[in-house]
């Protein structure tokens, strides 16, 4: 008897206690026109119901518990169903970037967002482990201060609702180098919210409005493409996306839209050259939205080995945010970092810059032209130019019989190439292509020997 009481003792513990019994406001429920649903405001979220019988049961026992005679409750609840298809009716619903959760009139629309970003909350206060991961990470005072200033517009345009164009930062260092934290730390400070956008950027998929629900825009090397084309398109597909009034979704249920998220675009890269191939070329339209910032080796401040250390460390980064808010706020930046625009200029290391312009598609071209050159296969003697095409500085560097064949034909194997990365070069003032020129309507370089 002894053993079953304490049976029973033991079930009676671990019985979770019955909940109250979950009723409907009707006044916090909408219905969207579009998918026929309607949604309940949970306090947190809203709740979708695509039949109408719970939303019945629901507005019920809130007529009951508000004190309405059995009599009286189902004209009430044809009333209420007709007030809330009717009066509260939207036309799209949703997470949105930068948007807190209830109604948003949006251009003669009302949308109902469905959940809002968890910023944390503004608080004086000391943020050890933090601020020794970014001292850390930009021993340099002018990119600690850049990311730091970076960081607190991208909160004050969550906060506000306001998307504010801000340049990519690009954080690029050693393997393990402390980058994840970082990402981690920029997420949780922007509400905890982030996606890939290389899928939807690439064209692979039709759809894009996986990225509507997420303020931080994170991509890694891994999920990038060191083709110059697709480069390229990733550079247009960030201006698209970062730069413009409006950004068009195309979703998977509902009707394309319309809309501008709050949105800010962070790269993580090993500092390698393959790595760093992956970031837009920085060119001419782009070449000022792209922060360029080193990530010296991080020293986490607490163990983060095991599962449960890594919990307790991110534990402890996120109890830091409040007081960290607080600081990013008062924040002051020197005037050389200040841009009228962005808030801040986009600053790029001047070792990782040197890399990524030594890959550069243009820096590769000077090189095949240096070695064409000196080695008498341009027919050019030392000091003497000649104006030539595109088409026949191509011509000359893909000849079979030249040590520039091969690199040549992978390089320019697109015809708009050649003249593409000409042009670049005579901007950037190349020894070797010197000028340009039209001709009877057509483009000419001026291909130059430098003196030795």
């Amino acid at each position: 008897m002894k053993t079953e009481k304490n049976s029973d003792s033991k079930n009676s513990s671990t019985t979770p206690p019955e909940k109250e019994p979950v009723v409907f406001n009707p006044a916090h429920i909408y219905y969207s026109t579009e998918g026929g649903c309607y949604y309940i405001d949970t306090g947190v979220i809203f709740r979708s119901y695509s039949r109408k019988p719970p939303v019945i049961a629901g507005i019920t026992r809130f007529l009951k518990a508000s004190g309405v005679y059995s009599d009286d409750i189902k004209p009430l609840l044809d009333e209420h169903i007709d007030t809330i298809e009717i009066d509260r009716a939207v036309d799209w619903q949703g997470k949105l970037a930068g948007a807190k959760r209830g109604i948003k009139e949006y251009r003669g629309r009302r949308f109902l967002i469905t959940e809002g970003p968890n910023v944390p909350v503004s608080k004086p206060g000391q943020f050890p482990y933090i601020s020794s991961i970014i001292r850390q990470a930009f021993p340099d005072e002018d990119s600690r201060l850049a990311f730091c200033a970076w960081l607190r517009d991208g909160v004050r345009a969550i906060n506000t609702g306001i998307h504010q164009p801000a340049p990519m930062v690009v954080l690029a260092g050693k393997r393990k180098s402390g980058k994840s934290l970082l990402a981690f730390i920029t997420t949780q400070l922007f509400g905890g919210r982030s996606s890939n956008p290389m899928t939807a950027w690439s064209g692979s998929l039709p759809w894009n409005d996986n990225l509507l629900a997420a303020e931080l825009l994170l991509i890694d090397d891994a999920a990038a493409s060191t083709d110059p084309r697709a480069r390229k398109a990733f550079g247009s597909r960030f201006k698209e996306s970062i730069y413009a009034a409006n950004v068009e979704i195309n979703t998977r249920r509902q009707t394309s839209i319309s809309m501008r998220p709050v949105w800010r675009v962070m790269v993580c890269c090993n500092e390698t050259p393959e790595n760093l191939s992956v970031i837009p070329p920085l060119e001419d339209g782009i070449e000022d939205k792209i922060m360029l910032l080193k990530v010296s080796t991080v020293t986490p401040p607490m163990p983060a080995c095991t599962p449960e250390e890594r919990d307790d460390f991110a534990a402890a980064l996120t109890a830091e945010l409040p007081a960290f808010m607080h600081f990013l706020e008062n924040l002051k930046l020197p005037e050389h970092l200040i841009d009228s625009r962005s808030g801040v200029i986009a600053l790029k290391d001047p070792e990782l810059l040197d890399a990524v312009t030594d890959i550069s598609p243009e820096k590769r071209l000077e090189n095949l032209l240096h070695l064409s050159i000196t080695q008498d296969f341009m027919g050019l003697d030392v000091g003497e130019s000649r104006w030539m095409t595109a088409v026949e500085v191509q011509g000359k560097l893909q000849d079979r019989d030249t040590p520039t064949s091969y690199q040549a034909s992978s390089l320019l194997k697109f015809d708009a190439n050649a003249g593409r990365y000409l042009a670049s070069l005579v901007k950037s003032d190349s020894p070797f292509v010197t000028a340009s020129k039209i001709t009877n309507g057509i483009r000419r370089y001026q291909i130059t020997r430098p003196a030795e």
